[in-house]
């Protein structure tokens, strides 16, 4: 009886944990390139560090994010979600950032960013590589 109630006390510890976030919950965080994982495109082009941060979920202020790449070159600025038929889109709205990314500034950038609890997918080169983040533990 004791094993029984101890392994439901784990499962619901667990649940909690793991918890029914929203992804604009589930995206506060820093993450980094696996460097590992994806193609050649991950390495050469896509950020290595994603920063989401939410200043205050209470009073709907927008949300920051900044990019990080292997150059030096980065940008960043404010992002939000957007309901596209059953899926939901992160756009970034850029309004500062390195001289590479002029062009982007004070445009909105849709990505293809795929969030789950611990990483950040994005697919490259065909439908089974995808670029991976990783949420660092805080």
């Amino acid at each position: 009886m004791r094993l029984i109630i101890a392994v439901l006390g784990c499962l619901i510890i667990f649940f909690l944990n793991s918890g029914c976030q929203t992804p604009q919950e589930r995206i506060i965080g820093i993450y980094d390139l696996d460097s590992t994982k994806g193609c050649s495109y991950c390495i050469e082009h896509a950020p290595k560090l994603l920063v989401f941060e939410n200043m205050d979920l209470q009073s709907g202020i927008l949300r920051y994010y900044r990019c990080e790449f292997n150059n030096g070159n980065m940008h960043s600025g404010s992002y939000d979600f957007l309901q596209v038929d059953s899926c939901l889109k992160l756009i970034l709205y850029p309004d500062s950032g390195s001289i590479e990314f002029l062009g982007i500034m004070n445009t909105f950038q849709q990505t293809e960013y795929r969030i789950t609890r611990q990483k950040i997918r994005e697919s490259c080169e065909g439908v089974l590589k995808n670029c991976v983040w990783i949420k660092r533990n805080e």
